[in-house]
């Protein structure tokens, strides 16, 4: 099984590594790419994290000994992958038995997701290990924690003293299984920040585990002599995780945990706007990460009038989602049941690149390997019917569950429910084993005849239309239709890459490809539309970005590019419109009220035209371009004193200031300033 994975990995690789995109990150993974890379130089931004840190300091890393390779980056993903499959055998043998054990490991070696999410610069692979890590040591040490060794714990005894191996007796040392299992989840927290709910848990759990078996006691001493399993975790959780809270909150000036943005995914997954359940920005924020945490906290401040805090931005935006819930409970209901529905769905829905789309470059991804539907059916029959080891079976239930509705909470990617396939997949090896025991004593029936033969018969059907219920639950169409769209984004993306690497040429290929694949792609249409304007192509960006506006009325780029091409034409009242439409549809954009408020000026309102550069100011005080124009609203409406300090804060801010307009500031304040 090892090495079918590895040979499927290792062929998906070999035949994504000629696509475009094998050395061109898109999205998160350019984001975590060039944090990385910043890390590794030392010039990372010293803020609070934004987005989960772990994967930008593991890129960094293999940077550091393998240059800035990619490959190498593949490379070690895949070897994870494979560490991940033997844990997967492990823990399935330690909770069922080693038939069960070798089935689950088939299902992830020939799991498409999997495959494909090694494959790429996204921290999915490495979450994936680490829960995989952590539900390995957890089951381990429960199995420990239990009376009664079954005979797979025997097979991994001492020989000589019948102890189980790593088992933590020596006094004063750290139990290892429990510690690993602690420092497994705080590392996998600071890949996928809400697993961090599981922290609390874990040792708790393993203090209860110790209160029920009285050889197990609980012993406290100071300095610590003999921890026990539930010390241990939580010294393994703390040691993670301690330090990025201490680090955030230092830098953010209030307790922090390991991200910012828990307000704003909530916003994301539960406003007006998101009628789907996956990934919806609202109109003032740029669907990139790159801009995705200033667009929200611009938004915020402008909201409240005032700078707020890292807190309460995502106070803020949790409060708005809840406001939402509350009013319109039945949309709210409506909302969590779709996004359930896509939790379980077999279809892989898409973030940064699409599994479906990658299909064109790997053979691998063409084959008809398992899905999330085939493991869900086979799991949830295992988790209903299968008895074995009731405490961590039941454990392993509430981790998939818990995990599950942590994500749906949200919003939902396929690849954000990857990670709990380690604790899904043991049930599911499980259950075909079930089944299939049942199916041989069905066969046998016959021979045999009686009750118990008659019950093997009935549990057999029983299982079946079970596991046939869940698989077809699975296949609801929630996606219909083909993946046009899906591919458009991906090479939307792609576009996005080569402009930003300065190849417009390519780029502007690129989205013409994207619009063969969805001709009504907004982005793509926007995208090509800037371009355009960037060749002074006025009437085709004109036409391109009407395009656009019409595919995504809410999108404020849009407007605001549309905006400059009226404007460039000579069609003021146009470009007026234009401008106030992205400005109402993002009012933290700074930038959109920059190319307002000289129309405005020119149409003589002077006071609305200030009114605009006003807010400007306290939604970027440190601007000096923004200072040098209000300075100039302010002359034209007679305040020259106040247009001369303005005019001043724009030079001490380090913005260029025209040199006639000062003169001219100067000969109308005469001596009322030194020369």
């Amino acid at each position: 099984m090892l090495a079918l994975g590895a040979g499927l990995r290792s062929a998906n690789l070999a035949a994504t590594s000629s696509s475009p995109f094998f050395t061109r990150p898109v999205l998160d993974g350019q984001v975590y790419d060039e944090w990385g890379m910043a890390i590794r130089a030392g010039t990372a931004p010293h803020e609070p994290f934004y987005q989960d840190p772990l994967y930008p300091y593991f890129l960094a890393g293999i940077y550091t000994v393998f240059g800035h390779s990619y490959a190498a980056v593949y490379v070690i993903q895949l070897l994870f992958g494979l560490a991940l499959l033997w844990l997967i055998f492990d823990t399935t043998r330690l909770v069922f038995d080693r038939r069960a054990g070798i089935i689950a490991v088939l299902l992830a070696a020939l799991n498409k997701p999997l495959i494909f999410y090694e494959g790429q610069i996204e921290k999915t692979a490495l979450a994936v290990f680490l829960v995989g890590l952590f539900v390995w040591a957890f089951v381990r040490t429960v199995n420990r924690t239990q009376p009664g060794p079954s005979r797979e714990q025997s097979a991994v005894t001492d020989g000589k003293r019948g102890q189980p191996l790593f088992s933590a007796t020596e006094k004063g040392a750290v139990p290892l299984f429990p510690f690993l299992s602690g420092l497994a989840l705080g590392l996998a927290a600071l890949t996928r920040a809400n697993l961090l709910i599981f922290a609390p848990f874990l040792p708790l759990l393993l203090l209860f585990l110790r209160r029920q078996h009285g050889a197990l006691r609980l012993r406290i001493s100071w300095p610590l002599k003999q921890p026990g399993p539930a010390i241990a975790a939580l010294l393994g959780i703390v040691i993670v995780v301690g330090p990025v809270v201490i680090r955030n909150s230092i830098l953010a000036h209030e307790l922090t945990l390991t991200t910012t943005q828990s307000g704003q995914n909530f916003y994301i997954g539960n406003s007006e706007f998101n009628l789907t359940g996956q990934y919806v920005a609202p109109p003032w924020v740029r669907p990139n990460p790159e801009f995705e945490q200033t667009d929200f906290r611009d938004h915020a401040d402008e909201a409240v009038g005032r700078k707020l805090s890292y807190r309460e931005v995502s106070s803020l935006y949790t409060r708005a989602a809840l406001n939402t819930i509350s009013r319109q409970p039945g949309r709210a209901v409506a909302l969590f049941w779709r996004k359930l529905m896509l939790y379980l769905n077999d279809y892989e829905v898409p973030d940064n690149q699409d599994m479906y789309f990658f299909s064109r470059y790997s053979w691998v991804l063409r084959i008809p390997l398992f899905g999330f539907g085939v493991i869900f059916a086979l799991g949830f029959a295992g988790m209903l019917f299968l008895r074995q080891r009731p405490l961590t079976r039941v454990s392993l239930i509430v981790f998939f569950a818990g995990y599950g509705l942590s994500v749906i909470a949200f919003y939902v990617f396929s690849r954000y429910r990857l990670p709990a396939l380690p604790a899904l997949l043991p049930f599911a090896g499980g259950a075909a084993v079930w089944l299939w025991e049942h199916v041989r004593m069905a066969v046998r029936s016959p021979q045999f005849p009686g009750r118990s033969s008659h019950f093997a018969v009935r549990s057999l059907i029983i299982g079946l239309v079970l596991v046939s219920v869940a698989f077809t639950f699975t296949r609801y169409p929630l996606h219909r239709g083909s993946n046009r769209w899906e591919a458009a984004q991906c090479l939307t993306n792609l576009g996005s890459r080569y402009f930003h690497e300065g190849d417009t040429a390519r780029a502007a290929s690129t989205f013409r490809d994207a619009l063969r694949e969805n001709p009504d792609h907004g982005e793509a249409l926007r995208n090509l539309g800037i371009l355009a304007y960037g060749r002074d192509s006025l009437e085709s960006a004109a036409e391109l970005l009407s395009h656009a506006i019409r595919s995504e009325p809410g999108n404020p780029v849009s407007h605001h590019f549309l905006g400059k091409v009226r404007e460039k034409q000579g069609l003021l009242d146009s470009a007026f419109a234009q401008y106030r439409e992205a400005v109402k549809l993002a009012p933290g954009r700074v930038e959109y009220r920059f190319a307002l408020a000289p129309l405005i000026q020119r149409s003589g309102d002077l006071n609305s035209a200030l009114a605009q550069y006003d807010t400007m100011v306290k939604l970027a005080p440190d601007n000096p371009a923004i200072r040098h124009n209000r300075s100039v609203a302010l002359y034209m409406a007679g305040r020259t004193q106040e247009a001369w300090q303005e005019l001043q804060t724009a030079r001490r801010l380090g913005g260029a200031v025209n040199p006639q307009f000062e003169q001219t500031l100067r000969s109308a304040l005469g001596s009322q300033i030194g020369h």
